[in-house]
């Protein structure tokens, strides 16, 4: 590695490597994506080799890209290491902190309590990820991350802090106008607000289609935030996570007790940065919040 480039270079390096993307890069690191092209540029010149082709996906790492990537790496593990004990020096949990979660826990469980985790460690800064399904401890999208499966492939390590409970809703006032389905047969006369595009696919799209089997298919949603306010609105009935569906007056659960078998939550960090001041606040304070909460999260409060 040439030392004459700066390690500006390099997180700007790593940062386009991570997200294929000179604007997605910028975006992140609160650059323009002309600056972010310029200190690519400097650095090939500086290295005397190519380090990312033009491709329709993006930008992707050549064979030295990928050599170079290796090195970096570690380097900017150990250097958020660094700044988070320089940060906390004092004693205090200090310094931005990425959690990740699927937007039901983040808008109707987590919101409400990040007063209380400012009051606790006011030099904690969290910034909220929605995009589970893509995001990457390794790639640094997040620092925390609760999400339905557990490790996989990724260097993380955790552990689970309860189930995520779902179930049927519905409108009062669409109960009002079509009643609620009690036996099997009867979704026939039902209509059913499904999921759409990639979302059909997931587990809980393929439990919706076998119980309302025979059911009218009024409306298909992609986003968690429109199949709520479908329902809402009276456009028919759909399963919704169960900390979502009790949070609205409107909207009655049928069948209270049938629940989804749910899916577990996995609360995950990278083990370099789990010990670190400010990441295991906010894994002590979800991990706390969660146990609180078990049997509201589990949709059996």
């Amino acid at each position: 590695m040439n030392n004459e480039a700066s390690w500006d270079a390099y997180r700007i390096f790593l940062a386009v490597a991570e997200t294929q993307s000179l604007s997605a890069a910028g975006r992140r690191l609160r650059l323009s994506h002309a600056t972010v092209g310029r200190h690519i540029s400097a650095l090939e010149t500086q290295l005397g080799t190519k380090l990312f082709v033009r491709e329709q996906t993006g930008y992707a790492l050549t064979g030295a890209g990928e050599r170079l990537r290796a090195e970096v790496e570690p380097m900017a593990l150990a250097a958020e290491r660094a700044l988070h004990a320089a940060n906390s020096a004092d004693g205090e949990a200090q310094g931005l902190v990425r959690v990740a979660m699927p937007h039901s826990l983040a808008c109707y469980w987590f919101m409400p309590y990040l007063g209380e985790l400012a009051e606790r460690h006011p030099g904690v800064e969290i910034e909220l990820v929605n995009e589970i399904s893509q995001v990457s401890v390794k790639r640094r999208d997040a620092d925390v991350v609760i999400r339905p499966y557990g490790p996989g492939r990724e260097n993380v390590v955790g552990r689970k802090i309860g189930r995520i409970g779902v179930g049927f809703y519905a409108s009062k006032a669409y109960a009002e106008t079509h009643g609620l389905p009690s036996r099997r047969e009867e979704w026939k006369d039902h209509r059913i607000v499904s999921f759409g595009g990639v979302a059909a696919e997931v587990e809980l799209a393929k439990w919706l289609a076998h119980v309302t089997e025979g059911g009218t298919t009024a409306l298909r949603c992609v986003a968690d935030a429109d199949l709520v306010q479908a329902v809402r609105a009276g456009i028919g009935i759909s399963t919704l996570v169960c900390i979502t569906g009790d949070h609205y007056d409107d909207l009655i659960r049928i069948a209270p007790h049938k629940l989804a078998n749910g899916t577990d939550m996995w609360l995950l960090a990278h083990p370099d940065l789990r010990d670190t001041a400010p990441v295991r606040a906010v894994l002590d304070f979800i991990a706390e919040k969660a146990k609180a909460d078990r049997d509201r999260l589990s949709g059996k409060s």
